[in-house]
């Protein structure tokens, strides 16, 4: 049989439904130019989901769950079961919900990599990127794709063209994390395409460099945990000395690499591996993105502190594997290497990193990888401030390691239409019944006008801290 060559602006769709509920949904792929400004060369087939309106009106949001690298798709069936952000349900009765994996993400052509193998941890233990494995990955990519061509510019021109082949006048923008990157890049890009944008976790391109912002963000979400945990009777009882055990610990790292027992995800067998304080750290910031799972931070550290690191080696390979299964990783280096690595300087890393228990590890490590992914900086003018005149409700966590709240309203000056929902003891995107109320009736209001922000913001409370490993990864 011959093989048939895909042309660039080609839409496939068929009927299809989504989740437990059985939604009516469009399923389908749209073909672009893997280089946009050539527009020869390689094409990608970009996979969608549109999830239809019960009552359609021509109006749909976009939604984006960030990474970079995540896909969007994969979402579908979530969505449609209310199992998280359930202003979805709420704004689906005249909305379509589009769902769009990005080129290099979810099924369309993902540049995928496992810098976390199971069978090895004695690798990801030792480094956030092992060298070995960036090396033998952008290898393999490099055959089938020009890696310094997945940039967030390029897939906001992907979705735009998209957006005019489905037939949508408009969208709501809706991201979290480095989908908020994403979109007020595409609303700078295409501001005639852009109803109003929800954005969650608000990173700004114009502000945040994010290996550079994770050490402080990750000092700020630990002071604020220990905070947590010394005003809860239970969790001060259980762990009183919890900020003096957490110092002595970093400082033991601070001697070299720590030997720690794991189970093998693979042979199912205890063995001993290699620790570095690069990767305790920043798996620890990573475990503060929810509480959900901060919760178990107290009882990881205390027993670290005591010389019991199997909890700690547990969290280190849930969560290294976790990001590993969610994110395409060579997207993900192709995304930061060329838009945040060649923006940083020697002064940041030491102004950004120096009170910091993660201190330059995180970024350094970066900066490692990115001279092994070796792709093309974006233009300067990405990290420009980005201006919008649309709609904006932001939505900030008091106590975000990834994107703290001072982001969202460092952007405000830039953006007249916007304001900020500020979540108490809330982290990296927390969802509360008051704030899927707020989204709802600014999306449907196309606007913030008369929404009660500040009573909204103190409805989250914190899940109990926990005193065992109980129910964590599950």
């Amino acid at each position: 049989m011959l093989a048939v060559a895909l042309l660039a602006g080609q839409l496939h769709a068929v009927a299809c439904t989504v989740g437990k509920a059985n939604l009516g949904a469009t399923c389908g792929t749209y073909t672009v130019y893997e280089d946009r400004a050539a527009r020869s060369g390689r094409v990608l087939p970009l996979k969608f989901i549109v999830i239809k309106a019960a009552h359609p009106s021509g109006r749909a949001l976009a939604f984006n769950p960030g990474g970079p690298g995540a896909s969007s798709t994969v979402t579908a069936g979530a969505i449609a079961d209310g199992l998280f952000f359930r202003y979805f349900q709420r704004l689906h009765d005249r909305y379509d919900i589009l769902l769009v994996d990005n080129r290099g993400t979810g099924e369309s052509a993902p540049l995928a990599c496992d810098f976390a193998p199971a069978s090895s941890p004695q690798l990801y233990f030792r480094q956030l990127w092992p060298d070995s494995l960036v090396r033998q990955c952008r290898a393999e990519l490099a055959t089938r794709a020009n890696l310094s061509l997945y940039s967030t510019s390029v897939a906001v021109d992907d979705l735009d063209e998209l957006r005019a082949a489905l037939g949508y006048s408009k969208l709501v923008l809706n991201g979290g994390s480095y989908g908020t990157t994403f979109f007020l890049d595409y609303a700078r890009r295409h501001p005639a395409s852009v109803e109003s944008l929800v954005l969650i976790g608000v990173a700004p391109p114009h502000f945040i460099i994010i290996p550079l912002q994770d050490a402080q963000g990750a000092q700020l979400s630990i002071d604020r945990l220990i905070a947590e945990c010394k005003s809860d009777a239970n969790c001060d009882r259980s762990f009183p000395s919890l900020e003096t055990h957490f110092q002595a610990l970093v400082q033991r790292f601070d001697k070299g690499e720590i030997s720690v027992p794991l189970r093998n995800a693979t042979t199912k067998r205890i063995a001993v591996v290699r620790l570095s304080k690069e990767v305790f750290t920043d798996r620890l910031r990573q475990l503060l993105y929810y509480p959900a799972n901060a919760k178990y931070a107290p009882f990881i550290i205390d027993r670290a502190y005591r010389g019991n690191y199997m909890p700690l080696a547990t969290m280190v390979d849930v969560v290294s594997r976790g990001f590993a299964t969610l994110l395409a990783e060579g997207l993900n280096l192709s995304v930061t290497c060329a838009e945040d690595d060649p923006f940083i300087t020697r002064g940041a890393i030491q102004r950004t990193s120096s009170d910091s228990f993660e201190g330059d590890l995180r970024v350094r490590a970066q900066q490692r990888a990115c001279r092994i992914w070796n792709v093309k900086p974006v233009p300067a003018a990405f990290a420009e401030p980005v201006r919008s005149d649309a709609p904006i409700l932001m939505i900030s966590g008091s106590d975000d390691p990834t994107s703290p709240a001072k982001f969202a309203r460092e952007a405000l000056p830039y953006l007249p239409n916007a304001r900020i929902l500020l979540i108490r003891n809330g982290s990296h995107g927390t969802e509360t019944e008051c704030s899927d109320r707020l989204v709802a009736e600014f999306v449907s209001a196309g606007g913030a006008r008369g929404l009660d922000l500040e009573s909204c913001g103190g409805a989250y409370h914190r899940p109990p801290f926990a005193t065992s490993m109980e129910g964590f990864g599950d």
